[in-house]
């Protein structure tokens, strides 16, 4: 038997209108809603669909909140990209602060400085709002060209720091990588848990050995830019346990390598040999579960399932007290099953 549902308020604005679950308030009727926020892509977009009335402009403002008991959640910001008129209503399509940064191209060249400082600098050439920023390694070199757009370039930022894009309810930027820590949802199985599939997916190497350039761990910081044919200074490793533990100093058998020249120092490698193997520590479990709705829910947050019977096939996959890192967020609101938040991992 599934969970009984639950009652979830929202509150959408498209330019001056309003589709309210607040009496009185609404001058549009909300026929359904999805907004999703996502890291593989990366994606911020919302779909609306309402009953007949005046469409809203291109370039409209859009806000969505929800509330599922805790207070109004911000879950989208963005603006109007396109209308589609329908038998019965309007169908309205938004997007987020990633469209802005995928249309600004941008230059710009820095010396030694942490992968964080560009990447906020990135985010505000493209007139976009910047969030948690992992701080990544310290770049000798990082030079911006056009051809690549804002986000080309942040992709690749994130990337080299072993990190993820995601933009929150309110529009900002995040640039984060995995970190340990507790829990920061539980949602219990047979109470909040309406659908689960989580499956075991071992990754195709099992360590990370990162290599840079120059001689500033061997000969100094005003040497760093000196090529040098020892670069056991410049190298660092990390490995994955078949628990998802990530050992620095060791090597697997199916390592992956890495090389960057803008990498010139122990501290620069040792950083990126680690995010990389937390990323794919992170990532050993993948799957999806669906829950009551859940504003405050962002990617990036880790969750656990609690109450599963040990009979259960998941159990064994999870453990005791085993999270779950949200890669994906679907909020999704309908006449026919309430409201509901799908998790990606």
């Amino acid at each position: 038997m599934k969970p009984a549902a639950r009652r979830t308020a929202f509150r959408i604005q498209l330019g001056d209108a309003i589709a309210s679950s607040t009496a009185g308030e609404s001058t549009r009727q909300l026929l359904q809603l999805q907004v999703e926020l996502d890291m593989d892509g990366p994606v911020a977009h919302c779909i609306i669909e309402l009953a007949e009335g005046t469409p809203p402009a291109t370039g409209d403002a859009v806000e969505v909140k929800l509330d599922a008991g805790s207070g109004p959640n911000a879950v989208f910001t963005g603006k109007v990209a396109a209308v589609e008129a329908g038998t019965v209503g309007l169908r309205v399509l938004a997007h987020g602060a990633f469209t802005r940064l995928g249309q600004t191209e941008v230059e710009g060249s820095y010396e030694n400085v942490s992968a964080d400082f560009i990447i906020k600098d990135l985010i505000g050439k493209a007139g976009a709002t910047a969030g948690t920023l992992a701080k990544g390694p310290t770049l000798a070199f990082w030079t911006l060209h056009r051809g690549p757009t804002a986000l080309g370039h942040l992709r690749s930022l994130a990337a080299l720091c072993g990190a993820g894009l995601f933009a929150d309810g309110k529009g900002a930027i995040h640039c984060t990588t995995p970190q340990p820590g507790g829990t920061e949802h539980r949602f219990a199985f047979g109470e909040t848990v309406i659908e689960l599939a989580i499956r075991q997916c071992p990754p195709a190497f099992d360590s990370v050995e990162v290599w840079g350039e120059g001689a500033a761990s061997a000969k100094g910081a005003d040497r760093a830019h000196w090529l040098s044919t020892e670069l056991s200074g410049v190298s660092a490793k990390a490995c994955i346990t078949p628990d998802g533990q990530v050992q620095p100093g060791k090597l697997g058998e199916r390592p992956l390598r890495l090389r960057d020249g803008a990498l010139r120092s122990g501290e620069a490698v040792e950083a990126v040999a680690k995010a990389w193997a937390s990323e794919v520590a992170a990532r050993l479990l993948r799957g999806s579960m669906e829950v009551f709705a859940t504003p405050a829910i962002l990617p990036g947050d880790r969750v656990e399932i609690t109450g599963l019977p040990d009979e259960h096939p998941a159990a064994a996959l999870l453990g005791d007290g085993q999270q779950l890192h949200v890669r994906g967020v679907r909020h999704r609101l309908d006449r026919q099953r309430g409201a509901l938040t799908r998790l990606s991992f």
